[in-house]
């Protein structure tokens, strides 16, 4: 199983870098999207339409900006075509129901084999946060986002892959290393 896992997890979308840019767009215009913003590009109108939207130059509160500030930095070099109708974002559908959107990072790791016991995925990072999915022991867990403080905890949003193939994901306190993971990577 070990062997298997290494080489998906170096060939999955997270560790290949595939779609980063695509998960960086997202979340800046969600949050202009929160904000009210009216989109006119192709994307925008098709991710987010503008139904109940007020404005071009929606104005943000302190926290949307330095979110706001945070995903510009991490976009840095990334080029969107805005003509296009979709991205390549595998768990966007779950990103849609999220209270807190990830940040994805420069560095990715993995748990492969979750050993612990289950663990509520939920659309926070709270744990009065809607539960998602839970956690199950053999799931291969990828950990690719920004992790955020909250209410004292580290909260984590982890994508969970099977064979391969997207399974679940959400926001968890997670301590995760050889004690609860079969194999470790990145």
């Amino acid at each position: 199983m070990r062997i298997y896992a290494l080489v998906f997890l170096a060939a999955s979308p997270a560790f290949a870098g595939d779609g980063t840019c695509d998960e960086l767009w997202f979340t800046r215009n969600a949050i202009f999207h929160g904000a009210g913003y009216c989109f006119s590009s192709p994307l925008g109108q098709a991710l987010f339409g503008n139904e109940g939207c007020t404005t071009k130059s929606p104005e943000l509160t302190a926290a949307q900006s330095a979110r706001l500030d945070r995903v510009k930095a991490a976009e840095e070099g990334c080029v969107i075509d805005p003509s296009r109708t979709s991205l390549d974002i595998p768990d966007l559908a779950i990103r849609r129901r999220l209270t807190v959107l990830p940040i994805r990072s420069e560095s990715e790791s993995g748990c492969i084999g979750w050993k612990g016991g289950p663990l509520s995925l939920r659309t926070g990072t709270s744990h009065s946060a809607e539960t998602l999915f839970t956690l199950e022991p053999d799931d291969v867990v990828l950990f690719s986002h920004e992790s955020e403080q909250a209410g004292g905890e580290v909260w984590d949003y982890v994508q969970v892959y099977d064979n391969g193939v997207f399974r679940k994901a959400g926001w968890a306190v997670i301590d995760w290393g050889p004690e609860v993971c079969e194999g470790l990577a990145g």
